[in-house]
């Protein structure tokens, strides 16, 4: 795979957010980490300040949770 910061940016910050894919989750957390460990951009890696490193508890029920309300507001 290969890309460019911005296109990293875009990927990682997207993919991480609470909604995505458990696994597309684990997979982002662990380029990003490499970005700034393994190849040395820690400033890169500082930018991508959407990244979200969090653990949720119930994986998978972010988006679930999302559809409902987005079902309730339009039922109204």
């Amino acid at each position: 795979m290969q890309f460019n910061a911005r296109e990293a940016m875009h990927l990682l910050e997207l993919r991480t957010s609470p909604q995505g894919h458990p696994e597309y989750r684990k997979v982002c957390q662990q380029m990003h980490t490499l970005i700034a460990e393994k190849a040395g951009h820690r400033a890169i890696a500082a930018l991508m300040s959407y990244v979200d490193f969090a653990d949720y508890e119930h994986e998978g029920l972010e988006r679930l949770t999302g559809e409902r309300r987005a079902a309730l507001r339009r039922s109204k």
